[in-house]
């Protein structure tokens, strides 16, 4: 097996990615981060945004001035340029494609979608390959800052990807993206701290309110996943609305935590704090929870570790279920030679052997949710973690909110760090 992430000397997991989404939101509450995110001295910032939903599927328009590349065409010499969240990739999966297609790849990081987008958005960078969010795929389409994908470079994303991914419904056709990793936002704990069986509980998420974790319960600090959870103890399951009375049910809840349990909020809680005894209890993505067995102390015993996703326990609360993309950006000097790279990262061992290092698993259609216990890639105690095609249709996927609708999330979320 590959090496693990515990093995790097510096690791930022998928916290630099998601705490992007706190870090924009000052951006976003200002008139929208994306807001006509076209290249400097565009138009294209008058395009239409198309935002497709589970029940309302939407296939990302084409423009003439942004055309696909021809069929047939040889790979560019590279170098390969990619810009994705920090720590996000397996390094040895970059060598093995500069060794296999003889170029070389230069990988750029950040650590928010401001600082992305920004830099993006002045044309004046160079990159082919990029990782975006699906919440704002519409935004980026909308200013050409994607390029359509030519099919017939990629093969295996018919072969091998989850169908309802190959065709996802806010990129129908995946006209601009494929998908790279999917994801469950739920609650992780350890039973040597936590006296209840928080999986058989109806709701899981009202565990946060139990006066006996004061001290060591903790949330992400992320505006929509922590108020969705204040949304989520009442059974609201409309997290991308903005209806005043579950916002303000969020707001109270959330609130009633600073006193009630003396609520931490977090980035590094889940992957980091939880396995060091700082937390019993913590708001946990699905990636961080693998990882977090490799942080455990010397001596300590990573099968107190467990992790409920919500709509899969007896009651069936909300709970985020998502994915992020790869695509080509517009303006990208290797276009052959970054559709080969989304290809081979749809390779189902190529995949397999990034995920045994970022944690963040694929939709792969040969990753079998049993064979990720059985072969070891993921401890039997967090089997939960394991994400299956039909998540989707049990959780909520967060989308782009309008800019009024993010901030009215964005004043719930300033309330509660305000005590009320």
């Amino acid at each position: 097996m590959a090496f693990h992430p515990r093995e790097r000397p510096i690791w930022r997991p998928r916290m630099s990615r998601r705490e992007a989404l706190r870090l924009m939101a000052g951006a976003a509450a200002a008139g929208g981060l994306l807001a006509g995110c076209g290249s400097a001295g565009s138009s294209s910032s008058a395009a239409r945004v198309i935002v497709g939903t589970r029940e309302d599927p939407a296939k990302q328009p084409l423009y003439d001035d942004n055309p696909m590349i021809d069929s047939g065409l040889e790979p560019e010499k590279g170098p390969l340029r990619v810009y994705n969240w920090a720590d996000y990739v397996y390094q040895r999966v970059l060598k093995d494609f500069e060794k296999e297609f003889g170029v070389e790849v230069e990988l750029t990081t950040f650590y928010n979608l401001e600082e992305a987008t920004r830099k993006l958005r002045t044309g004046k960078v160079n990159f082919d390959v990029f990782v975006p969010t699906a919440e704002v795929i519409p935004k980026f389409v909308a200013g050409k800052l994607l390029q359509p994908l030519n099919h017939d470079y990629l093969p295996n994303l018919k072969k091998n990807v989850w169908p309802m991914l190959a065709d996802p419904y806010y990129d129908g056709g995946s006209r601009y993206t494929v998908p790279y990793t999917v994801y469950l936002t739920g609650i992780g704990w350890r039973t040597d701290m936590v006296s209840a069986d928080i999986a058989a509980m109806d709701n899981p998420w009202e565990a946060f309110w139990d006066p006996e974790y004061k001290g060591i319960a903790g949330l992400y600090d992320d505006y929509r996943e922590t108020v969705g959870v204040g949304m989520y103890r009442n059974g609201i399951t409309d997290i991308n609305g903005d209806k005043p009375g579950d916002l303000a049910a969020a707001r109270d809840n959330l609130v009633e935590l600073t006193n009630l349990v003396d609520i931490r909020y977090t980035i590094d809680g889940a992957y980091a704090k939880l396995p060091e005894g700082v937390f019993g209890i913590h708001h946990a993505w699905s990636g961080d929870m693998v990882n977090a067995p490799y942080y455990m102390p010397k001596g300590g015993d990573p099968s107190v570790l467990r992790y409920v996703w919500p709509p899969k326990a007896q009651g069936g609360a909300g709970g985020y279920v998502s994915n992020d993309s790869l695509a080509v950006l517009g303006g990208a000097e290797h276009p052959v030679l970054a559709h080969m790279f989304l290809n081979y990262m749809l390779d189902d061992k190529v995949a397999v052997k990034n995920f045994s290092w970022n944690a963040y698993q694929p939709p792969i259609n040969t990753l079998k949710p049993d064979a990720l216990v059985s072969d070891g890639m993921i401890r039997e105690n967090l089997a939960s973690t394991v994400i299956e095609q039909d998540d989707f249709d049990m959780g909520q996927t967060p989308q782009q909110l309008t800019p009024e609708q993010d901030k009215k999330w964005l004043d719930v979320w300033s309330r509660v760090q305000q005590g009320g």
